[in-house]
């Protein structure tokens, strides 16, 4: 019996560094699907169809835009998103600076920055700034949940 116990011992340590190990490659291939899936909302986007973009929401997904309240649902997260891509060369491009996966595989966060143009009467605005998007893993696809984002101006 007391041969036992180192081999056992060494069995059950493999076994745990094999599932981290398998957890941080679950965890590697959800950020990159996560990753891919920016690229293509981003070219939703640029092709300013406000209900393909509202697609990448759950079906309950929500944004909080800046000064606006939040719109939940995807026909109110199109709303939103009809008003943006409706503004005079409206563009906008963003990419994560991080995207961390919970551990059970299902839930996601993400942060990173945007740049965002358009025109008005009054001249061309452009904004940088910072989101935050929470993922949730619906079926085999991430969905955004979650959408916050706000400019890089000064703070009141």
């Amino acid at each position: 019996m007391r041969k036992l116990i180192p081999v056992l011992s060494a069995i059950a340590l493999v076994a745990g560094v094999a599932a981290i190990a398998c957890n941080v490659a679950k965890a590697a291939d959800a950020a990159a699907q996560i990753r891919k899936i920016d690229k293509q909302w981003v070219a939703a986007i640029a092709k300013k169809d406000p209900n393909a973009i509202a697609q990448f929401y759950t079906a309950d997904g929500a944004i909080l835009a800046p000064g606006a309240p939040i719109a939940q649902g995807r026909a109110a997260v199109a709303k939103v998103w009809k008003g943006f891509v409706g503004l005079k060369d409206f563009s906008l491009t963003f990419a994560p600076t991080k995207i961390n996966v919970a551990k059970a595989g299902d839930m996601a966060y993400e942060l990173g920055t945007y740049a965002l143009s358009f025109k008005t009467d009054k001249g061309p605005v452009q904004e940088k700034g910072k989101y935050v998007v929470v993922w949730k893993k619906v079926g085999k696809t991430w969905k955004a949940a979650a959408d916050i984002f706000n400019n890089n101006g000064k703070a009141p």
